[in-house]
């Protein structure tokens, strides 16, 4: 097996596809727009680490109109992601200077430097978060990482944690928390 393929496989027992509740997102942008500054139409960047199927970096992009990249490792998923958008662009539902600013990059993004972005989103189990180290630490100070429904526990040398939205969802209670780069 390609040293790729395996990094690949190894990759998803690590951080396997877990998609974001759709009906979350929304209130997740939501509260980046109103207390983390996320502005529409501006040069910021977000960057969706484990991007799977694309659906938070179609979000930022077309709805916020901010440049979006999604780093994913299945490649799968990434052409999944393409369809989607390839539909979207002929249901004409969006300007097509917002599909401009949505990037994928099929990598592993713990090889990955986040110095240049302002949101960094994340879905990860709480078994994998030990590999994040140098994640976090390449990121910029004053950005904002979003983990939804896990904390990120043991980085408090250089994130603080700023808020945590508590969003009800089918008689449960999922947390999205918000931390600052310091």
């Amino acid at each position: 097996m390609k040293k790729s393929r395996f990094l690949e496989i190894s990759s998803q027992l690590d951080l396997p596809f877990l998609e974001t509740n759709g009906e979350l997102i929304q209130k997740i942008f939501e509260t980046l727009n109103l207390r983390f500054r996320l502005i529409k139409n501006s040069n910021q960047k977000l960057v969706d680490l484990g991007s799977g199927n694309g659906q938070i970096i179609l979000y930022s992009a077309l709805n916020y109109g901010v440049k979006s990249i999604g780093i994913e490792i299945n490649l799968d998923l990434i052409k999944e992601a393409k369809m989607y958008i390839k539909l979207l662009k002929k249901q004409k539902l969006y300007q097509r200077k917002f599909f401009r600013k949505i990037k994928f990059i099929h990598g592993d993004f713990y090889e990955m430097g986040m110095g240049d972005f302002d949101f960094i989103y994340i879905y990860s189990l709480p078994t994998m978060q030990k590999y994040l180290k140098h994640v976090f630490l390449t990121a910029k100070n004053k950005s904002i990482i979003i983990s939804y429904k896990y904390p990120l526990n043991g980085f408090d040398s250089f994130l603080k944690l700023a808020y945590e939205l508590k969003s009800e969802f089918k008689d449960q209670i999922i947390s999205t928390f918000y931390y600052e780069k310091v």
